[in-house]
């Protein structure tokens, strides 16, 4: 199976879908130009934000249609990652489709999977359990906590603590995450996510989505991924 990924964010998904897909589909490899796809294939294009990756969604289309056209190559799936914030999936697949049939372009044998990131992929970050201190000094953490805590509550569902300190709900996932990092001695920045791509931060997030249902749409992306990718 081969997979055309375009991802939101400008660095912390390019940099963790891949670890995770090394991990979860050791045999599904990367390759750096869409044309090169053989088989077991992945190319990941990251779109730089909203809007813009409504513009590479229909790219992609034109890619995927013209390579999968051509008889030599095939694509199977165009998987799109994108922060949900302050919309909902319903609103982003009817974007899509707006924008596409004002394209007027049509996917050629292959389907376009959308999988929601509630609320940014900071929040499934969040779903770890075991990197957050119970009894934190932090006195940031501590309040963060009392507001919501996200070792007992589903990160995903977690509001904002201050609407005029935090812009959106992914600021405030953003820096949450940050603080709990912060309580174990360990940076955790956007561009340098080092932390959450180790097999075990993945394996703690598996085991928080089946025991609890919590992080949905993490789950929901996780299944994908093990019924589908080798």
């Amino acid at each position: 199976m081969n997979v055309y990924i375009i991802v939101e964010g400008k660095c912390t998904e390019t940099i963790v879908i891949p670890q995770w897909l090394k991990i979860l589909a050791p045999k599904t490899l990367r390759i750096n130009n869409p044309w090169d796809v053989n088989e077991n294939n992945y190319y990941l294009f990251d779109a730089g934000g909203i809007p813009q990756i409504y513009k590479h969604i229909i790219n992609a289309v034109r890619d995927v249609s013209a390579i999968n056209q051509s008889g030599e190559r095939h694509y199977d799936y165009i998987m799109v990652l994108m922060d949900v914030e302050e919309e909902t999936r319903d609103i982003i697949e009817q974007r899509i489709q707006e924008e596409l049939i004002a394209a007027q372009v049509d996917l050629v044998n292959a389907e376009l999977v959308l999988f929601e990131q509630e609320v940014c992929i900071e929040s499934w970050f969040l779903g770890n359990r075991t990197i957050y201190k119970d009894n934190p000094q932090d006195e940031i953490l501590r309040s963060y906590t009392s507001y919501y805590n996200v070792k007992t509550d589903n990160p995903e569902l977690m509001g904002n603590i201050n609407i005029d300190k935090f812009a959106t709900r992914a600021q405030f996932h953003n820096s949450y995450l940050s603080h709990i990092f912060n309580e174990r001695h360990i940076k955790y920045k956007k561009n340098s996510p080092d932390a959450v791509c180790e097999p075990t931060y993945l394996e703690k997030l598996i085991d928080r989505y089946n025991k609890t249902g919590h992080i949905k749409t993490f789950g929901a992306w996780y299944e994908f991924i093990i019924n589908h990718f080798v």
